[in-house]
């Protein structure tokens, strides 16, 4: 291994540790905490400070001794920009360090066509760079619809835009701007959020579930995320006779649960019973309308969320089976929004699982609402800052 490589991996530590480990150490902390030796500690937090990473407080006297200099995350001088694909919207972030949004942009995209989708994507991160203050991270976070390869950017499909053809979106970002792009599906970039900024310290094995048009999740082993397109929890069979899915199996948690399932079994109970849902005009039924009538008391609405409920229910029950997380969070545009649905899949999990497993095991909902996911990608992204801001003064 290489000098340079060696003072990344120690930076990183060192960055990851007053970010995420220490609350506010000193150098002193610093070094005991990572191992690395006082001289080490305090030459590489001088570099870090200089490119304005962290910075310094005022100093503390704990002791007899000399007098600690506490050391947090600068959120004054870079900034970050996410997106993500939301409920047929591109919704984009300027964020500072630590996540919190200093600008939100959007951009309504009324078509499945990926050609119209990724020209309204390329048109608002080139309106989002072109305000975001003081220094940009050079790269962007990109929450993308469908099955995402974080490694080579690529969307492998997206069902529920019918999307069946692989799609390089990485390799034309970075064609169309000229700067790296970070791609991850926009669910588990929700779930990015959640882990990251939600209130969840007390759990180290965790699930997210984002239910939306699609359906998917993050797994996180010891608050580490299993990064892979090898597991698919939108498309767990709930049912083998179920509804065909749009992936080509039959039953999946997607096809029975996501918010197309939902407005479809909304529609057929309008069909067979007239004034169902009479409170909505079929024109507007979407997801987000039957989510807020459940949360008034409706007895429709709640009828249709029951019917989502019951193989949401199965699938989180199966994941507490074999992976035995913590915690499972209910989120998307449905979980976010629907205490109600969240509540009927605890009751059922409840139902399913044994007495001790139901002691180790919580169900909470989601908290990042309609800009989540994109916070998340470019969360996704920050956790590559340090070489992207190296690599970029090194080729000035």
């Amino acid at each position: 291994m290489q000098n340079d490589d060696l003072e990344l991996i120690n930076s990183q530590t060192i960055l990851r540790c007053i970010e995420h480990d220490l609350d506010k150490p000193t150098r002193a902390q610093i070094a005991k905490y990572t191992g690395l030796s006082r001289n080490a500690t305090s030459v590489i937090t001088q570099k870090l400070i200089k490119i304005g990473l962290i910075k310094e407080l005022e100093t503390t006297r704990t002791g007899r001794g000399r007098p600690g200099t506490p050391l947090v995350v600068d959120t004054s001088v870079w900034k970050a920009i996410g997106t993500a694909f939301y409920s047929g919207t591109w919704n984009f972030v300027i964020v500072n360090l630590l996540g919190e949004v200093l600008m939100n942009h959007f951009i309504p995209v009324n078509s499945r066509d990926r050609k119209a989708i990724v020209d309204s994507l390329i048109e608002g991160l080139n309106f989002m760079r072109s305000h975001c203050p003081r220094k940009m991270i050079p790269a962007f976070g990109i929450g993308a619809p469908g099955l995402v390869d974080h490694k080579t950017g690529h969307i492998f499909r997206a069902d529920d835009l019918g999307w069946k053809d692989v799609l390089p979106i990485k390799d034309i970002i970075e064609e169309k701007t000229g700067l790296p792009a970070f791609v991850i599906n926009r669910y588990q970039a929700n779930g990015v959020a959640e882990i990251r900024y939600g209130n969840h310290k007390n759990s180290h094995n965790m699930v997210y579930l984002g239910i939306g048009t699609g359906i998917s999740g993050l797994i996180y082993l010891d608050r580490e995320p299993l990064m892979t397109t090898k597991y698919r929890l939108g498309h767990m069979v709930i049912d083998p006779h179920g509804p065909m899915c749009g992936c080509g199996q039959v039953g999946c948690l997607q096809a029975m649960a996501s918010e197309l399932a939902l407005v479809e079994f909304a529609l057929r109970q309008m069909k067979l019973k007239p004034g169902f849902l009479r409170k909505i005009r079929k024109e507007d039924l979407n997801g987000q309308v039957i989510a807020s009538l459940a949360e008034e008391g409706d007895i429709d609405a709640r009828t249709c969320l029951n019917y989502i409920a019951d193989p949401l229910a199965i699938a989180v029950s199966t994941l507490a089976n074999a992976i035995a997380p913590d915690e499972v969070i209910i989120g998307g545009p449905l979980g976010d929004s629907s205490n109600y649905l969240v509540d009927c899949i605890r009751k059922r999990v409840h139902a399913h699982l044994l007495d001790w497993q139901n002691e180790q095991i919580s169900i909470s909902q989601g908290t990042q609402s309609y800009f989540g996911p994109a916070i998340g990608a470019a969360t996704f992204m920050l956790e590559q800052k340090l070489e992207l801001i190296l690599n970029s003064a090194n080729a000035q």
